[in-house]
């Protein structure tokens, strides 16, 4: 029940917060899709829906990602990834400093983890804030709750220590890098560390191409499990 009730609570703030902020949306749907045939079979699908808001006091960005894989290999089908996530980040700016509040709920099956909700707040700050290039430093704390294979279920707070860099590449592509280490208040050697790096360029006024490297380290994984994914995500994105 606690779980639950931190996730009504982050949905009904989330609803508050995408009233509050200013600004117009900008939205996109992503879609990528992997097929072979022959020797082996495999298939690997990703999808994405993504929205931001950008005002003169406040940012919002939210979104739902999935990716999915399998494969078939002398009649055998074998899933390789089964994973999704919803996230809100909210951005209260005062001049170059700002409030936050950073938020996740995560599955992935081949991780052995049913749910992974974290609640994050804190303050950040802009080293870098041009037109062309962003470069945000963020300090705070956060609450997780999951549970994994064997109902093993677990809570507790985290520190958290985060940087996001975003670049214009010219007027019709980009580049972002960005990089979270979250260690556990009360037992540092027990933390997340993740990292993402991506470039997107437009095709034409509502189509991108965008490749996304995604790199996720459990430093505490259940037995039999790798500490680390690391995944490259190919998509073509639809900008509403």
């Amino acid at each position: 029940m606690k779980v639950v009730s931190i996730a009504v609570a982050v949905v009904v703030g989330a609803a508050q917060l995408v009233v509050a902020a200013d600004g117009e949306w900008d939205s996109t749907v992503a879609a990528g899709v992997n097929v072979t045939s022959g020797n082996s079979d495999t298939l690997a699908a990703s999808g994405s829906v993504s929205g931001e808001k950008a005002g003169e006091d406040n940012e919002i960005r939210l979104g739902v990602e999935a990716n999915f894989a399998e494969s078939e290999v002398d009649g055998v089908d074998e899933t390789t990834t089964d994973n999704a996530k919803a996230y809100l980040a909210y951005k209260y700016k005062f001049d170059r400093s700002y409030a936050y509040s950073d938020n996740s709920l995560a599955t992935d099956d081949m991780a052995d983890i049913k749910y992974r909700l974290i609640a994050g707040v804190g303050m950040g700050y802009r080293v870098i804030e041009s037109d062309a290039i962003k470069l945000g430093l963020e300090l705070g704390a956060a609450y997780m709750s999951e549970e994994l294979a064997g109902d093993v279920s677990d809570d507790g707070i985290l520190a958290r220590i985060a940087a996001r860099h975003d670049q214009a590449l010219s007027e019709t592509s980009k580049f972002w890098l960005s990089a979270e280490y979250l260690p556990r208040a009360d037992d540092t050697d027990d933390y997340l560390l993740n990292g993402e790096a991506g470039v997107e360029a437009a095709l034409n006024s509502t189509l991108s191409l965008r490749v996304v490297v995604q790199d996720r380290y459990d430093s505490t994984v259940p037995v039999d499990r790798e500490h680390n994914d690391l995944a490259v995500i190919s998509s073509l994105v639809y900008t509403l």
